[in-house]
């Protein structure tokens, strides 16, 4: 009995230290971590989002009809019919002005409804690194994280790099987490971890790019909830 009790201890012992050992950032932001994002659970309306209006963007509104936590979540209707040609984005924006650059960013998404009506439909956010005066080449500098739909890069811009996080066919009817370290993603696609800068803009989107005429509808309907930017 007392052989099995101290093999027990051994265990449970070996399980803390390599639980201690993990590089890999936990799951969920730790109890007290400060939210970059201002209303990012989306119960409070729309306030500070905003969206971009013009012949290539549309905005979002609030939904109660799913949400990850509480009662609201961002919604996003994407549409074009048939007879659509080019791109456009329907997307949510919020710009913040930290003192460090943040290390992760996380949230859900949900797709409900999708009919592809082109090659170029997906869903992505976007970190953009503004008033960096190191980086010379470029105004800003970015990364686009696709979630879904696409699995190579649907554009070619010069300041802006590509992480895919999800299959070209989305996933519907289910939140799906996604969850990025943004200080070892700038590290890899950029050289750099942002240093003094001037603010970040975050970008949520679905979207289509490049579409033909006669090609097909779009219809899809895309929701973002418990968006989180800090340590």
């Amino acid at each position: 009995m007392a052989r099995e009790v101290w093999l027990l201890s051994l265990a449970w012992i070996m399980t803390a230290m390599l639980g201690g050992c993990s590089s890999t950032l936990p799951s969920e932001p730790s109890t007290g971590s400060k939210n970059l994002f201002v209303n990012g659970s989306f119960e409070q309306g729309t306030t500070p989002w905003f969206a971009l209006h013009g012949k290539q963007w549309d905005g979002f509104s609030i939904s109660d009809r799913y949400a990850k936590e509480g009662k609201h979540s961002a919604y996003l209707a994407l549409r074009a019919s048939q007879e659509t040609e080019g791109s456009k984005v329907f997307g949510l924006i919020q710009e913040v002005s930290p003192k460090n650059f943040p290390q992760r960013i996380s949230g859900y998404y949900r797709i409900e409804g999708w009919k592809r009506g082109t090659a170029k439909q997906y869903l992505q956010f976007v970190v953009i690194v503004q008033g960096d005066f190191t980086e010379t080449r470029f105004n800003n500098y970015q990364i686009r994280y696709v979630l879904t739909g696409v699995n190579q890069p649907p554009l070619k811009i010069a300041n802006a790099h590509y992480i895919f996080l999800g299959k070209a066919e989305p996933q519907q009817g289910a939140w799906v987490r996604f969850e990025r370290d943004l200080r070892a993603d700038f590290k890899q696609e950029w050289g750099r971890v942002p240093g003094e800068f001037g603010n970040l803009r975050i970008l949520f989107e679905a979207r289509y790019d490049g579409k033909k005429a006669n090609e097909g509808e779009i219809s899809a309907d895309a929701y973002y909830d418990d968006l989180y930017l800090g340590e």
